[in-house]
């Protein structure tokens, strides 16, 4: 049987298994309200009992699943107040980030930039998704590691897979798919200037119109 996740020397098991389970609630392989019984999990992954144990205190911790009264540990779903949370941090910490970006970048990372978001509009006329999401994954590496503050970028990073699960129901909608790449133009333009005050203005505007096209989809 083709082994499921590539276990190495690199990272813990218990870490290895949480990264598993994670991604298959992001990607909704794993549904709200779907159980996740301890000794299936070690029979599949082929790995004793107590990984799995802690990799599903850690998912729990974090939010993603919860334990339930003669149910047992279940995937949960996101609420409204946890998807305003998400955001809140997300605009808090970018806001901090763009204001190093803008000090830090490089002009060939601008110019990175540029071409993205303009290859970005081409996908979006072309309403190839796929493309645009893969364009708006590079993007965002580049604008937020221009900060050139590696603390900050992991603290970023940890929310990734939230915003991506998010971002595909704002991006499906044509009208934010268009506003949003003009914002990005906005945020070019502020970054060129070296204007840290109005980067950070566009970078929370920009967030919290994703923001409110997602609550209307809720």
């Amino acid at each position: 049987m083709e082994q499921i996740i590539e276990f190495s020397n690199l990272k813990p098991i218990r870490e290895l298994i949480y990264e598993y389970i994670r991604k298959k609630i992001f990607t909704g392989e794993l549904k709200e309200g779907e159980r996740l019984v301890e000794k299936d999990l070690a029979e599949k992954l082929k790995v004793s009992r107590t990984p799995v144990r802690e990799a599903l205190r850690k998912l729990e911790t974090e939010g993603l699943v919860v334990h339930l009264p003669r149910k047992g540990v279940v995937v949960k779903g996101f609420s409204k107040e946890d998807v305003i949370e998400i955001y809140s941090i997300r605009k808090a910490l970018e806001a901090l980030a763009i204001t190093f970006t803008v000090k830090n970048i490089t002009q060939s990372e601008i110019e990175k930039l540029k071409k993205l978001n303009e290859k970005m509009k081409k996908a979006a006329e072309k309403d190839d998704t796929e493309k645009l999401f893969e364009l708006l994954r590079e993007f965002n590496k580049v604008l937020i590691e221009s900060c050139r503050m590696p603390r900050l970028i992991n603290l970023i990073s940890t929310y990734r897979e939230y915003l991506e699960r998010f971002r595909a129901i704002t991006m499906s909608q044509k009208e934010r798919k268009l506003s949003a790449l003009k914002e990005h133009d906005e945020i070019i333009d502020a970054i060129i200037n070296r204007d840290e005050k109005r980067a950070q203005e566009l970078v929370q505007d920009h967030l919290q119109r994703a923001l409110e096209a997602f609550l209307k989809n809720f």
